[in-house]
């Protein structure tokens, strides 16, 4: 993938880190996430619905021309930037492309990070987490990913800022030489890194019930999804963060009783509808749809992280409505699902 822009040792570093970033699932998970790397005038970023796990084996890597991208950043012109690629690999830019072109450093890394996610998802968030990380990041209100955020990010980011939490959506941490920027995305993630709930009561024999299509998750990882304490169970049906709504639907459906799980497929299939990849029964567990895609198993393990690792003594703060349909309609995100 030699070119002009960049040569044969910097893109297989580049690549062996994303590789690195993608291959750990507290950082990113399926298609999620993205790393990018600048030259004076083009970036090589992430394709949208690539996977950076598979950034050694496969064509990931997109590289677009950077001063255009600028130039309709400051035109705040939003766009998907399909005209503005440079590579002939056939791939999109991924829906983040605008930021990692705004910030103004050699190396990007966006992730997901579970626990980012988990100390980011409460009303009281950016207090917080200055306690925990200091005065040297930026904090990003929630608002729909792609170029609304990055008009965001130009009001807020100050020169200089590296580290980057973006409120219900993840972590961003940018510099000038990879190795380091990737040492300061694992210390961050290492200092927020905290499991709140190992003390949770469920029903160590509860009785499992058979439910068509669906097989009931009895692996101990996954007992935090047998709770009946209300405080866990209620957010058990709520989203946190964009990609648990993309690739697990808004909420995991959670019922009292095999009944009103039953009754509920029932309805889905009689309207010709997608059945979800999980539900929640009360007391009983996590159930895993047969035909459940790897996205889909790897985003139930981020939500299982970020949810060992929420303060539930904090308000927490999820998706609304309107921002999960805000996420199910984006041409984009429809884009990156059909790739998964």
């Amino acid at each position: 993938m030699e070119n002009n822009n960049f040569n044969h040792q910097e893109i297989l570093d580049f690549k062996n880190i994303s590789y690195q970033l993608g291959s750990n699932l507290s950082l990113v998970q399926a298609a999620g996430g993205n790393t990018s790397m600048k030259s004076n005038d083009s970036m090589l970023i992430k394709a949208s619905g690539t996977w950076l796990s598979n950034s050694l084996k496969e064509d990931v890597f997109v590289e677009v021309d950077l001063n255009s991208i600028k130039k309709k950043i400051n035109n705040e012109q939003d766009d998907n930037f399909s005209e503005d690629i440079i590579s002939k690999n056939d791939l999109r830019p991924s829906t983040e492309t605008s930021f990692h072109a705004l910030i103004d450093f050699k190396y990007v890394l966006h992730v997901h990070s579970t626990s980012t996610i988990a100390n980011a998802i409460s009303v009281n968030s950016a207090i917080n987490l200055k306690k925990q990380l200091g005065d040297n990041f930026a904090f990003i209100p929630y608002i729909r990913p792609g170029f609304p955020l990055t008009m965001s990010m130009k009001n807020i980011i100050k020169p200089g800022v590296q580290i980057i939490i973006l409120e219900n959506h993840g972590l961003i941490v940018a510099g000038n030489d990879l190795e380091k920027t990737y040492e300061l995305l694992l210390n961050t993630h290492k200092k927020l890194d905290v499991i709140m709930n190992n003390n949770f009561s469920f029903v160590e024999e509860s009785t499992s019930e058979d439910i068509d299509e669906y097989q009931l998750k009895n692996d101990k990882k996954y007992n935090f999804f047998k709770t009946t304490d209300e405080k866990f169970f209620s957010a058990f049906s709520k989203s946190f963060y964009p990609d648990h709504v993309i690739f697990l639907g808004p909420g995991v459906p959670t019922f009292e009783n095999a009944q009103e799980a039953v009754n509920f497929l029932n309805k889905l299939k009689d309207k010709n509808l997608n059945l979800p990849p999980y539900i929640i029964l009360k007391g009983v567990g996590l159930y895993e749809q047969n035909s459940a895609i790897p996205a889909a198993k790897e985003m139930i393990e981020c939500f299982l992280e970020v949810l060992l690792r929420t303060n539930f003594d904090e308000e927490l703060k999820a998706l609304s409505e309107p921002q999960e349909n805000e996420l199910l309609n984006w041409d984009a995100e429809i884009y990156r699902q059909s790739i998964n």
